[in-house]
């Protein structure tokens, strides 16, 4: 009897074994509830950081336009300093004595030696 008592009480623990494997647990649910308080920072906290996003964004889009304006004036520089040097070349070959003796020439005007004199730059 001692026996037939053990091995039932045996395979009742067996039952409760594969009952217990075979049914999964129920998980818990928790309801999360949040006072007004809180509820007031999170929404601060979200138009923060939303004012903060579009700050940085505006930041960018004003470096990127300086940016723009910066390359624009140095484009304008380099042509600006382009036109200049080929006018100063332009004055140079306009002013060589070989092209005033020449345009001297073609008016009617001939070299006097008497006339002419003789300037020393920086003369004490």
């Amino acid at each position: 009897m001692e026996a037939a008592r053990v091995r039932h009480t045996v395979q009742k623990e067996q039952k409760q074994q594969n009952h217990v494997h075979n049914v999964a647990p129920k998980k818990k649910r928790y309801l999360v509830s949040l006072k007004l308080n809180e509820l007031l920072l999170y929404v601060a906290l979200m138009i923060v950081l939303s004012a903060a996003v579009v700050f940085v964004l505006n930041t960018k889009l004003e470096a990127h336009e300086y940016e723009r304006e910066i390359s624009q004036i140095n484009y304008e520089i380099n042509a600006t300093e382009k036109e200049i040097d080929e006018l100063t070349t332009e004055v140079t070959h306009l002013s060589s004595y070989e092209r005033i003796y020449q345009k001297a020439n073609e008016l009617g005007l001939k070299p006097n030696n008497d006339n002419v004199k003789v300037v020393r730059k920086y003369e004490k």
